[in-house]
């Protein structure tokens, strides 16, 4: 963001080097640059190059004094430049990113942008993607949590088979029970099991186990 010329470049070269479509991530801002006019003017310069769709974290990146990490949550979401951008470019497609979680928020934003992008929420809690099937895209018949395991291990097996390491794919569904009853088991079964680069795929079966043990615990709670 602070080179927009080299970005440009870098835009226009993949536009004329592939057939699919070039979109563009960026924060709002950086470090002491936090400024409508620099914003809109870094846009349209990527919208020159090629690009239409545009994807808007709402925080500005501080370069210098805080890691990465930090540049996730401590510099201000500020909302109101991102729905200000698309006002003032109606015919790009503007979606907005940063700190969002709730389904009221997703048709907040909605209001305002054409799109929504989700990111650590859905990596913490993958099943909530259900309630946003439901909720936005009134989607009647999704999976249980059990029926997105037997797809996994489906998936697990096929993909072992062609050299992909177990824990490659497994460590990416420890929040699968997440706010669940059993999320705990859940997770010390991954752990003790499925996170090591040497893990078994046989192994893996065994989930279900754990699975339907929870599928019962959370129907007999609710």
């Amino acid at each position: 963001m602070k080179e927009p010329d080299l970005v440009a470049e870098c835009i226009n070269s993949m536009v004329n080097s592939c057939k699919l479509p070039v979109t563009a991530k960026t924060r709002i801002g950086f470090d002491d640059i936090e400024d409508f006019d620099y914003l809109n003017q870094f846009i349209h310069k990527m919208h020159n190059a090629g690009t239409n769709t545009f994807i808007l974290h709402a925080r500005k990146a501080m370069l210098t004094g805080l890691s990465p990490k930090q540049n996730l949550n401590i510099p201000k979401l500020n909302y109101d430049m991102v729905y200000k951008i698309k006002k003032e470019n109606p015919r790009l497609e503007i979606i907005i990113n940063g700190g969002i979680t709730k389904i009221e928020e997703i048709n907040n934003h909605l209001d305002h942008c054409d799109g929504v992008m989700i990111g650590r929420s859905i990596y913490q809690n993958p099943y909530s993607l259900v309630e946003i099937e439901k909720n936005i895209f009134k989607t009647k018949n999704c999976p249980t949590r059990e029926q997105v395991a037997e797809k996994l291990l489906e998936y697990l097996d096929k993909e072992v088979k062609l050299g992909t390491k177990v824990n490659h794919i497994m460590r990416h569904t420890v929040g699968l029970y997440h706010g669940q009853i059993g999320s705990k088991d859940w997770k010390r079964y991954l752990s003790d099991n499925m996170m090591a680069r040497d893990s078994d795929f046989q192994k893996a079966k065994h989930i279900m186990t754990i699975v339907q043990n929870n599928e019962k615990a959370n129907q007999v709670s609710s």
